[in-house]
């Protein structure tokens, strides 16, 4: 992939993330104000498709990432510079304030989690002592308006405790994302996770479609180590 196949992909992706709707090239080049003309951009994508990267649903002429296409995205993040605003660290901080009972804190910070991503929390104090919150946010998304995957995920959620234990393993004490087969939650959805506890024998995990916010999600999860 040349370094403009590399940029296209990555608004690709940015585009797609905030509209949920497949790109194409006409709103590439209006949107990202981009030199290289219509015919150009589409025949990039082409290209981009044929390698594996984007694909596009049958009743479109836009394309959308495919899972090769977010793997290779979180490859070219630069994680270190991501910094959360300040006014959602604060919030963060105040969802663990004042509270005395460490397992109430966790809870807290995940409803936080869950207010400032719109995404789904998952607290897992131990293999067998699961706690998640936000499920109705996956559930509003146009990923999961198929009745058969919002049935698919929540089967997912009524049994995480069976998939905990092998995920556990998998999870470091920093923020590390999984996306796939990579981790047990169902291939529609991507997952930041990490260990926390004084032996790191608790877990959290913020979970979305595939199409998720991945540079925000981060930033949130970042902070939530520093506090958690």
């Amino acid at each position: 992939m040349d370094s403009r196949q590399q940029q296209l992909l990555t608004l690709v992706i940015d585009k797609y993330t905030a509209t949920a709707e497949p790109v194409g090239s006409r709103v590439l080049v209006e949107s990202a104000g981009l030199d290289w003309s219509e015919a150009t951009v589409r025949n990039e994508l082409r290209a981009l498709e044929e390698q594996g990267y984007l694909t596009h649903p049958h009743t479109s002429a836009g394309r959308i990432p495919t899972l090769q296409g977010y793997q290779n995205y979180l490859q070219t993040l630069h994680l270190n510079d991501l910094k959360l605003v300040a006014t959602e660290a604060t919030a963060l901080e105040k969802s663990v304030q004042a509270v005395a009972d460490y397992e109430q804190a966790r809870k807290n910070m995940a409803k936080a989690l869950v207010e400032l991503s719109n995404e789904t929390i998952l607290v897992a104090f131990s293999c067998d002592f699961v706690y998640y919150t936000g499920l109705s946010n996956l559930f509003q998304k146009p990923d999961f308006a198929d009745h058969q995957l919002m049935a698919d995920v929540s089967v997912v959620f009524d049994r995480c405790e069976e998939f905990i234990p092998t995920f556990f393993d998998e999870v470091t004490s920093e923020p590390k994302f999984f996306l796939g087969t990579e981790h047990p939650f169902g291939e529609m959805l991507s997952v930041v996770s990490m260990r926390f506890g004084k032996e790191g024998e608790s877990l959290i995990a913020l979970l979305g479609p595939q199409r998720m916010d991945y540079k925000h999600n981060y930033e949130l999860m970042s902070k939530a180590r520093e506090l958690i």
